[in-house]
């Protein structure tokens, strides 16, 4: 239940009990019958109105927020409640104004609230001192009364709050928990994307070096300083990764990375080529990170399971303000795409940009991957 909903029901059960508590003293104390000096169905039908009002009333007054709306509202809840005690026996209702003040502290500004205030005060004391016949012990009861009801519900109250605090403890903790397992999924997803790739790159690299250094030791070393440079541009890219989620800026050149990751493809079962259409422009440091995220999956997907000649990476800036990567290549492709690891946290990382990311394939056609981003 939303809080401020929650808080009206209280309110009016507390204004609710107030009244029915005075009524309640009226009929069992008063030593005279009910038909002096007004019959009892007019202070019934004046008690369900002022009821009704105050419940209708305050909750109109609280959505409208208009001072003279609010201070008619509670003038007019202020006569009906003298009325009352006008015409109960001995005027012995005078509680029954007490909401009205509680009432006007949740509408009115401070001034106007102290002034309302100070009136339902005078109310209160002067139905309980204007009656000369009214008795020390019905004085006694009735203050004894009034003041039980308010301890009764406003402990209530206090534990329906205290109730609310642990509620909204325990939803803290779970956004926390919740908070700790996106940014696990986060670190896991810029682990894959980058350390990833790199270290695939790495591996194929030495790999190579260890089948030709004996035949062909320089083509092997070349192949180790291939692997020392790649594992240089990985340590770089983690960084920028780090970079770019801590600042809130843009980024230009994106176009010129990802012809420098098109160009690190060499000495490898395929080739690889990139163009970029349409006006170059600067983009946020998320959606670079995420374009150049996207363009290392996609090589590495390449490298483990296309078996495939040629790659074609195509960045087009539309004239819409959005920017579209296109990767695809002439592999076996598949009839089933399971949605692995890393094509999860592309889909993710396009969600959560604003963007979006489809993924075609079929047996022997190849693949393609089709990501649009707000820049």
């Amino acid at each position: 239940m939303p809080s401020a909903y929650a808080g009206d029901i209280a309110g009016y059960r507390t204004f609710i009990a107030i009244v029915s508590v005075n009524y309640f003293t009226l009929l069992v104390l008063t030593p005279r019958g009910w038909g002096e000096p007004a019959p009892f169905w007019q202070l019934a039908t004046l008690g369900a109105l002022y009821l009704v009002l105050g419940i209708w009333g305050f909750g109109f007054a609280q959505r409208v927020r208009r001072l003279p709306v609010s201070l008619g509202y509670l003038l007019l809840e202020f006569g009906i409640g003298m009325a009352i005690n006008g015409m109960a026996p001995g005027g012995l209702l005078p509680l029954i104004l007490l909401p009205i003040a509680a009432q006007a502290v949740a509408l009115l500004p401070r001034v106007w609230a102290v002034l309302m205030c100070m009136l339902v005060i005078a109310g209160v004391s002067g139905n309980l001192t204007w009656v000369p016949d009214w008795p020390a012990w019905f004085r006694n009861i009735a203050s004894a009364t009034a003041a039980v009801v308010f301890v009764v519900v406003y402990v209530g109250v206090a534990a329906r709050e205290r109730e609310a605090r642990m509620r909204v403890e325990k939803l803290s903790a779970e956004v926390a928990q919740l908070a700790a397992a996106n940014e696990r999924n986060r670190l896991a997803r810029e682990i894959h994307d980058t350390l990833g790739h790199y270290l695939t790159v790495i591996h194929v690299q030495l790999e190579a070096a260890r089948a030709v250094m004996a035949a062909e030791p320089e083509r092997g070393m070349l192949a180790v300083s291939r692997a020392q440079a790649l594992a240089k541009d990985g340590l770089a890219a983690v960084r920028q990764s780090v970079k770019a989620l801590r600042e809130d800026s843009r980024v230009e050149g994106i176009a010129e990375q990802l012809a420098s990751l098109v160009d690190a493809v060499r000495d490898e079962s395929f080739s690889a080529s990139f163009s970029a259409t349409g006006s170059p422009r600067p983009v946020t440091a998320a959606v670079a990170l995420a374009l150049h995220r996207t363009a290392l999956e996609a090589l590495t997907n390449v490298r483990k399971h296309a078996a495939a000649t040629l790659v074609e990476i195509v960045l087009a800036f539309r004239p819409d303000g959005r920017v579209h990567l296109r990767v695809h290549d002439n592999g076996r492709g598949t009839s089933g795409l399971d949605g692995g690891f890393g094509l999860t946290g592309i889909r993710e990382r396009a969600e959560q940009l604003g963007g979006s990311v489809a993924f075609h394939t079929a047996a022997g056609h190849g693949f393609t991957l089709d990501m649009e981003l707000p820049v």
